[in-house]
């Protein structure tokens, strides 16, 4: 199958794409643009609401999935349920909401979710993920009565704890993508201020690691995952927008609202991370 994705001011493909927030190397992010990967892959593709999603998973002998998401909430749970399901590692991410118009569902199938599972023998699969957060200051308490609204960090309002820990280290208080946290599997969560709360792009977890990844050092570790040929990598658009160079790469680099990545418990939804599928013809082994 080809695999295309593109900017939401494209409009919806009918193969297996979704809407990106630009391309690695592009000028301009809401340019209507679409790129396929270099390679046909052989696979299952699934669309539709989380619910027939999980419900239409065919018996097979998958190797992996990419997982484009709609912006509908629930990522988490579903993309718990989905590796449940499939027991193999995931990648994706979210897809842009249009620059314009605020539509959201910019995916195949114009719905929740769009599930690729890869069953093609002719190469070998590999699914990685990378932090780029690799400073962890701390470890925190967290509560929450919304799991995407922090209430207090360690017994302390949320907006003041952060703005203190933000003014130690020289960052504004609206600085959410320098310093940040993540779940104790390492995958990050990207707050905001939303009506003077501290809200999250991904679920809370109740104990969570503060990261910190100094401006000297996004370029070089973006640059170095996103720079393989034979990959599509989703990262963060948080991420994009604290680059200080372009990146380049030969493969197809992409970059998104929220990220899918495997780690050694499973998969899951996150923020402010890199993520990517390697697809290497067995000649090449």
């Amino acid at each position: 199958m080809k695999l295309t994705f593109y900017t939401p001011s494209h409009g919806v493909m009918e193969n297996f794409g979704a809407a990106t927030f630009g391309f690695v190397g592009a000028e301009d992010e809401n340019a209507c643009r679409a790129v396929d990967f270099s390679r046909d892959i052989r696979g299952v593709l699934l669309t539709g609401s989380y619910e027939e999603c999980l419900r239409h998973i065919p018996a097979g002998n998958f190797k992996a999935g990419i997982v484009v998401l709609g912006n509908a909430g629930g990522e988490n749970a579903f993309i718990h349920h989905l590796y449940q399901a499939v027991n193999v590692p995931l990648t994706g991410g979210g897809a842009a909401i249009h620059p314009q118009t605020g539509e959201k569902g910019l995916i195949t199938g114009r719905n929740e979710a769009a599930v690729f599972l890869i069953d093609d023998n002719r190469y070998t699969i590999e699914v990685l993920h990378e932090n780029i957060h690799h400073n962890i200051l701390s470890e925190h308490d967290i509560s929450f009565t919304d799991p995407r609204v922090i209430d207090t960090i360690d017994g302390v309002d949320a907006r003041t704890w952060l703005r203190d820990k933000k003014a130690n280290l020289g960052l504004r208080e609206t600085d959410f993508e320098h310093l940040t946290f993540s779940d104790t599997n390492g995958v990050n969560v990207h707050l905001s201020l939303a009506e003077g709360r501290i809200a999250s792009g991904r679920d809370l977890a109740p104990r969570m690691q503060l990261r910190y990844v100094p401006a000297t050092k996004v370029n070089e570790r973006m640059q170095a995952f996103y720079n393989d040929a034979d990959a599509i990598t989703f990262g963060c658009a948080g991420l994009k927008g604290i680059l200080t160079n372009n990146l380049h790469t030969n493969g197809l680099g992409l970059f998104l609202f929220g990220e899918v990545c495997t780690t050694e418990h499973g998969a899951e939804f996150g923020n402010l991370m890199l993520s990517k599928l390697r697809v290497l013809p067995n000649d090449k082994q």
